[in-house]
């Protein structure tokens, strides 16, 4: 299969790798013998120059088909982050719920003082003492990446605050700075963070703690993800500040909002559980 090649939502043309394939299937926690026969399906329709999207729309058909139909939840998780928006507002709240989940305090939209000017901070998170700046970087459109120039505007606003609360006692310190973001980051965005200290938390970096191992680990989905709800049911509890599936196991509140029947809360659970 290495001679048929694919082509990713970047442009950018790469070999079939089953191997590939198999690993993001694995990760939404998809039964072995069910993956493999998911891979064959997608080599029975492989063709040269076969968009990714296409392989991505014909998996999650063969998984909503399949005995495990929850799994393509799962598998969607990229596509389910992008769908919090068209705003960056649901991704800050999101990853603030995500943050909580892992120990930290947060405060989302904080207007911190900074020497020159002051500035709104996406989240600010909390632990161990140590106060921490974080920018959200939210893309909507599949191949989308951070390049350098969003990591040096999150440097000239981190230095602004730092040199800020020098001169004022009360002021809150900062610590620590992180850029985190939905998509890949480009190589120069990596390289001039590593060197100034800036913490990227992204779509597959780094190897440990990225943005998609700190979701599955913990199973953090956000309700975009589910199956069970149309569109206006699922901004409808964005709007109401509910980004978690984990926040409607048993919310009755989510149910009566969503003005759900009693077969449809018990589906919605099913799927939250299968999660």
């Amino acid at each position: 299969m290495s001679d048929i090649r694919i082509v990713k939502a970047s442009g950018q043309a790469e070999n079939f790798s089953e191997e590939k394939l198999l690993r993001s299937i694995q990760r939404a926690g998809v039964p072995e013998k069910l993956r493999r026969e998911a891979v064959e399906h997608i080599r029975e329709k492989l063709y040269q120059d076969m968009p990714t999207s296409e392989i991505y729309r014909h998996i999650l058909e063969y998984l909503g088909k399949s005995p495990y139909p929850h799994s393509g939840s799962r598998y969607s998780l990229k596509q389910a982050i992008m769908d919090l928006g068209p705003t960056g507002f649901p991704f800050e709240s999101f990853i603030a719920s995500i943050l909580n989940r892992h120990g930290y305090k947060t405060e989302t939209d904080v207007i911190l003082p900074g020497l020159c000017v002051s500035h709104e901070v996406d989240v600010l998170a909390e632990k161990d003492n140590q106060k921490i700046m974080i920018e959200c970087k939210f893309h909507n459109r599949i191949g989308s990446r951070t390049d350098i120039k969003v990591a040096l505007y999150v440097m000239a606003r981190y230095q602004d605050l730092t040199v800020g609360w020098i001169n004022r006692d009360n002021a809150t310190k900062l610590k620590e700075v992180w850029l985190v973001t939905n998509t890949k980051c480009t190589t120069d965005a990596i390289a001039y963070a590593q060197c100034m200290g800036i913490r990227i938390v992204s779509w597959g970096y780094p190897e440990k703690g990225n943005l998609q191992e700190m979701i599955e680990k913990e199973k953090l989905h956000p309700v975009t993800v589910l199956t069970t709800l149309n569109n206006l049911q699922k901004h409808l509890l964005l709007n109401n500040h509910m980004v978690l599936c984990r926040d409607l196991a048993d919310n009755n509140l989510a149910f009566d909002l969503l003005k759900l029947s009693t077969d449809d809360v018990k589906k919605l659970k099913e799927e939250i559980e299968a999660l």
